[in-house]
């Protein structure tokens, strides 16, 4: 599987228009011509702010190539393009290869199971760095020391990625909260468990994170992921 995992930045004002019209015109026209499962929409509320993340999930990422074309000849999506003219700023595309212990594996039949409670959804998106040569021995303490310890504090999990395709090294994943207050609660409980401190102790000592993003997002109105 691919994730397809796109950020967009809009000039300053610009991003309601932006995304009312992807709500109207775009998203619409991409669900039904792209044939893959889109696994969430985002705005950005902390962090780069004028932003719009999204993922959509490829089981066969060559199908996609068809998807755009069969897009780009929807007379909807050319709706799209003329209502959100002038709007973007800055365009990132990556590809990402699921973890063996993310949430999401496969985008056939891909629906959302909310496990948080409420109705309130922030999304803490997460971009590691790390040294070259030094990902996997990280991965491997996070999900056998680290990753249990988020599971019973934490809130939900979405996806846990590796990049395929743009900057490699890297992994983003996704933590759902009810509010940045329940956030809050939970990552110092967390900070305060004695597995999580042994945890930090194992990766410390491995040298290899080079830096940490964090982003709060948001999900939209017609996000799958809410």
């Amino acid at each position: 599987m691919y994730i397809e995992h796109r950020q967009y930045t809009f000039h300053p004002g610009k991003q309601p228009q932006w995304v009312g019209a992807f709500d109207k015109f775009g998203f619409p026209s991409s669900q039904r011509t792209l044939g893959a499962p889109s696994l969430g929409t985002f705005v950005a509320d902390v962090g780069p702010i004028n932003r719009f993340v999204f993922m959509r999930g490829w089981d066969d990422i060559d199908t996609r190539d068809a998807g755009l074309a069969a897009r780009e000849a929807d007379p909807q999506w050319d709706e799209f393009k003329k209502a959100s003219a002038g709007c973007l700023m800055a365009q990132e595309v990556k590809f990402l290869k699921p973890t063996g212990f993310s949430p999401i594996q496969s985008a056939k039949g891909f629906k959302f199971e909310r496990k948080i409670a409420g109705t309130g959804m922030v999304v803490d998106h997460r971009t590691y760095d790390f040294v070259p040569g030094k990902m996997p021995a990280w991965i491997k303490a996070y999900q056998e020391v680290g990753l249990p310890v988020q599971q019973r504090l934490l809130g939900q999990l979405l996806v846990f990625a590796v990049t395929e395709i743009g900057p490699i090294n890297q992994v983003v994943f996704c933590w759902l909260y009810e509010s940045y207050g329940d956030r809050d609660a939970r990552r110092t409980a967390m900070a305060n468990d004695p597995q999580w401190q042994e945890f930090g102790k194992m990766v410390a000592g491995l040298g290899a994170l080079k830096q940490q993003t964090v982003m709060g997002l948001r999900p939209t109105s017609f996000s799958v992921v809410k």
